[in-house]
Order: C-alpha cells, then sequence, then structure tokens
C-alpha cells in the first residue's frame, strides 16, 4: 500500500521537479528571460495577423452585403458578387 502510494506522489512531482530543473537551467543561460519571450510573443502574434490578412476575407471582385429585414426576416450581412453592368 505505501508503494502504490509512494508511486503517485512522486508522478505528481515530476512536473514540479522538470520546472525546477528548466527555471536552474534558463536562469544560467539568461537572467531575464523576459524579454526574449515577449519578443517571441509579437513575432507570433504579427505573424498570426499575417497570416489571417492573406488568408481570410471575401474576394476583391465581391461587395458586402449589410444585414437587412427581407419580408419580416433578418437577413445577416454577407458578401456576394458584384453585378456587371
Amino acid at each position: 500500500m505505501i508503494r502504490i502510494i509512494l508511486v503517485r506522489v512522486l508522478v505528481f512531482l515530476v512536473p514540479f521537479a522538470l520546472y525546477e530543473i528548466y527555471r536552474a537551467i534558463a536562469r544560467q543561460a539568461n537572467p531575464r528571460p523576459w524579454l526574449g519571450l515577449f519578443i517571441a510573443g509579437l513575432v507570433l502574434v504579427a505573424g498570426s495577423f499575417v497570416y489571417v490578412g492573406l488568408t481570410e476575407g471575401s474576394a476583391p471582385d465581391e461587395r458586402y452585403v449589410p444585414p437587412h429585414v427581407e419580408n419580416g426576416k433578418l437577413v445577416p450581412g454577407h458578401t456576394e458578387p458584384k453585378k456587371t453592368p
């Protein structure tokens, strides 16, 4: 019974031990990791903006139709192809 409890306690403590090892290594390698983390976060956010800007949205030859009421029902906003004269 003691062995089962001890194994479960050790398994519970493994992540804490790994985190402390990481902190000890990071402290020696870079005394201020926050600057690097901040820059990495900014790069990831900027990259996600670029990705969404290039992959989302409607085609340039479509026009936006705002939400409106049609026959007593609300029609949500949408895009549709431009009508050519």
